[in-house]
């Protein structure tokens, strides 16, 4: 009986022991099954990242490296030597695959006009020394060039262009002043300036010059004359005078825009003054024009600033060692005349960037931008010519800075004749009707294109080859001037 029983317990514990076998062996088949699933589906998923990480390497190797600086070299082994050219070549690409250009409205604008330097000059200047030169305005991100109307065939006062340049009006098409000034005691004739549209927009205004303020530039900035050579009251008949012409240094005085200019620096105070003193260092200029008797535009500009309501605070300055005493931060309005005739004449002239410091420290101001136009005429030939461009370089290296702030540097009027413009003298004699040294400083003055660099917000505007009137336009709708209306709101 217990035999039996004992029998029977064995045989159950046997069945349960059979059962557990065989539910671990089918756990076993189905966890094996789900594990070869997973591991199967990890290792395509590998072979797949693989391979596209192949194609993509093969891709940018083949067309456009996306990183330069994780890829040695493209596709051949170069030499060592090449190696270190291309290793420069890089970060230069590096430098051009960064740049992103802002196209928000600079709240300043910076010229910096260099006469005298045309491409060809301006490549003669880099390697006419020891040591090749590097300028700023070579890491500027945009160039343009920028055309004029003049020819060989068809010459025309340099003056006439760069009124063009900056009033955005063509030589053709401009409004000519007869020498009644029936135009002038209108204003339908006068043409705004940039300079004129920035006050408009209520932005501070400087013009700084090396030659003297009635000259070319500073006449197209801020006056409308019937004749160019009508700087000073000493070259304008009686009878213009008289029938209510003003000439270039009067319009200083008189005229809105040179009334509201915030800074004026520059040489010509034989042309505001008919009583000037002379030294050695500075003499009067033979060939300019000289005021007539009892004129002192100086004193005019004094008592013109003494009348404003509410009142301001200004300063006239007539010698280097006034200027580099004022501060500009405590003023409105201040007029530097340095000279008697250009200011490149007066041996004791203020440096460039000193002058630009100080316009600079009247200009800025918290919650208004400015426009500054900075010209400099470069007269010197070989090794001084290339000092004369790295001074002018040091002063620009300092003004840049301020990412709010559009700078141009625009290289125009060179002053070297070509082999082709010195056989037109006969032309130019015709189309002038002068003689002697006034031809030769016409033939001196005639423009040719200028180069045109440019950084900062809004600096992709100035690309390619453009008409003079370009500049303008560009830098009216930069400074966001409603002179378009409506046409450019894209």
């Amino acid at each position: 009986m217990m035999m039996h029983e004992y029998s029977n317990v064995l045989s159950s514990r046997r069945t349960n022991s059979q059962q557990v076998i065989d539910k671990f062996k089918r756990f076993l088949r189905l966890k094996s099954s789900q594990l070869f699933i997973i591991a199967a589906s990890v290792l395509l998923s590998l072979l797949i990242t693989l391979i596209c990480v192949g194609l993509t390497i093969r891709y940018e190797v083949s067309n456009e490296v996306a990183n330069l600086g994780d890829v040695d070299y493209w596709k051949d082994a170069v030499s060592a030597q090449q190696k270190l050219w291309y290793d420069k070549g890089i970060e230069e690409l590096k430098d051009a695959m960064a740049m992103r250009t802002s196209e928000s409205q600079p709240r300043n604008i910076q010229i910096l006009v260099i006469n005298g330097i045309d491409a060809p000059a301006l490549a003669n200047a880099r390697f006419s020394s020891s040591q090749p030169s590097n300028f700023v305005w070579d890491r500027f991100p945009h160039v343009a060039r920028i055309k004029n109307s003049c020819s060989h065939s068809s010459p025309c006062n340099a003056a006439n262009v760069i009124k063009a340049i900056w009033t955005g009006v063509p030589l053709k098409a401009a409004p000519k002043l007869d020498s009644s000034c029936g135009h002038n005691a209108s204003h339908a004739g006068q043409l705004l300036s940039v300079l004129r549209l920035a006050q408009l927009a209520g932005r501070r205004t400087g013009f700084v010059t090396n030659q003297r303020i009635t000259g070319a530039t500073a006449a197209a900035l801020y006056a409308n004359v019937a004749q160019t050579s009508w700087e000073c009251d000493g070259l304008v008949p009686v009878d213009a005078i008289e029938s209510g012409c003003e000439d270039v240094a009067q319009q200083l005085i008189s005229g809105e825009t040179g009334q509201n200019l915030n800074v004026l620096i520059g040489g010509g105070r034989q042309l505001l003054s008919a009583n000037v003193s002379t030294f050695p260092y500075d003499p009067l200029d033979e060939l300019l024009c000289r005021a007539r008797s009892g004129r002192n535009l100086l004193r005019d500009w004094l008592q013109h600033k003494l009348k404003l309501k509410p009142s301001k605070h200004f300063e006239l300055v007539q010698r280097e060692e006034q200027l580099s005493t004022v501060n500009g931060n405590s003023l409105d309005y201040l007029l530097g005349v340095l000279a008697n005739g250009d200011l490149s004449r007066n041996s004791q002239a203020p440096s460039l960037a000193i002058m630009v410091d100080k316009t600079l420290q009247v200009l800025r101001r918290p919650v208004v931008g400015h426009l500054l136009i900075v010209e400099h005429y470069v007269q010197q030939q070989g090794e001084a010519r290339v000092k004369e461009l790295q001074l002018l370089n040091a002063t620009l290296a300092n003004l840049l800075g301020p990412k709010d702030t559009l700078t141009l540097v625009l290289l125009t009027n060179a002053n070297n004749l070509s082999s082709a413009e010195t056989q037109i003298v006969s032309t130019l004699q015709e189309a002038f009707d002068e003689q002697g040294s006034h031809l030769q400083r016409r033939m001196q003055q005639m423009p040719s294109e200028s180069l045109l660099f440019a950084t900062g917000p809004k600096s992709s505007l100035f690309y390619s080859v453009h008409e003079e009137t370009y500049l303008a336009h560009a830098l009216s709708y930069a400074l966001g001037m409603d002179v378009f209306g409506r046409q450019l709101q894209l």
